[in-house]
């Protein structure tokens, strides 16, 4: 499922890949958008650099996983385990590093399963955290999100040291509520068991893998481009988003996590892929192999899911960009390389 173009796209960058030489890495969330490019690209660079790791894939569904990753489970230096995140882990052994980063996070769960969503965030993360301080973990690589930032009113890009307002008490703060409680759980563990962590905070974020029913607008999108719909807005589609590609987030997640400062957040997207909605629309639309998709707007309507309350912040990223990082794929590659994906899949 991980294109080979992909992995090369995220190894190009200066990762320092000695730091897992001879350690063991456990990736919770492995079968999910992140998760299975974190393992892919581990097990090439183990591959490449004879880094001799132990590789450990978490996920709840023994079946996915198999279908996700393939042969890849047939190397010997990569392991599974099989549980739910929200349970007390289940691996006997030390781990070096760990990704953690499973956890709902699309607007059908914020609407239709928003206490599951919070709780698998939380519990999640208290188990991630409980495990790391018994079983030597040297970091913890977190990844949060662009909303914990909150309802942000300046015209300025958001630092990692900003942060804005956020209404505690509407179902829809499940979400950047407890990705801010997670953050708030990693400095506490840090500072009393001393489990180091870096974090990243991500901004839309997408890629071969992504889910065509989570509901939001660029899933939306693709998937009438992949029935041959017409892609038709209910509003203006004035809103501004930043759309960053998973191999170029993923890239940037690992320079983090090896080059990064300890107790340290990054904000990752790639700032130079700024689209309107009816833009995006309109870019997707004229990936239609067959040119027949058009974009329509219809009557304006209340709409059914749960979607982002707030004004979202543009991140600034020269954090991360002063660590090395450079993200490599424009807007049209993104989404064409996706849809390609989602194509083949419907083959």
């Amino acid at each position: 499922m991980v294109e080979k173009r992909d992995i090369d796209i995220i190894m190009e960058n200066p990762i320092d890949w000695e730091k897992f030489r001879n350690k063991s890495v456990l990736v919770t969330g492995a079968t999910g958008r992140l998760g299975m490019y974190i393992v892919e690209t581990l097990c090439k660079a183990d591959i490449d650099w004879n880094l001799n790791m132990k590789i450990v894939a978490l996920a709840r569904n023994k079946e996915k996983i198999n279908n996700v990753f393939g042969a890849t489970l047939d190397f010997p230096n990569v392991y599974t385990c099989v549980q739910d995140i929200t349970e007390k882990i289940k691996w006997d052994g030390d781990i070096n590093y760990i990704f953690h980063t499973a956890g709902l996070a699309s607007p059908y769960d914020f609407t239709n399963n928003p206490v599951e969503t919070l709780w698998g965030h939380v519990a999640g993360t208290h188990n991630v955290l409980e495990f790391a301080r018994h079983n030597h973990t040297s970091r913890v690589v977190y990844v949060s999100t662009v909303e914990v930032y909150g309802d942000w009113q300046s015209n300025d890009k958001v630092k990692e040291s900003d942060m804005g307002i956020m209404r505690c008490n509407e179902s829809r703060a499940c979400y950047p509520e407890a990705k801010r409680l997670c953050e708030t759980m990693l400095a506490s563990y840090e500072a009393q068991y001393d489990v180091g962590y870096v974090g990243v905070r991500l901004c839309h974020t997408f890629g071969p893998g992504i889910s065509l029913d989570d509901g939001r607008a660029f899933a939306e999108f693709l998937r009438n481009v992949v029935n041959g719909e017409d892609i038709v807005l209910h509003s203006e589609g004035d809103a501004v988003r930043t759309y960053t590609y998973v191999a170029d987030a993923v890239g940037a997640m690992l320079i983090a996590a090896t080059r990064g400062e300890n107790t340290e957040f990054y904000n990752i997207a790639s700032t130079d892929n700024i689209i309107s909605i009816r833009q995006l629309s309109e870019l997707i639309a004229g990936l239609d192999p067959q040119k027949k998709v058009r974009v329509r707007l219809e009557k304006l309507q209340k709409e059914k899911l749960n979607y982002l309350p707030f004004h979202l912040a543009i991140m600034d990223v020269e954090k991360i960009k002063k660590l090395g990082w450079i993200p490599r794929v424009g807007l049209k590659d993104a989404f064409r390389y996706t849809l390609e994906s989602l194509m083949q899949g419907c083959v």
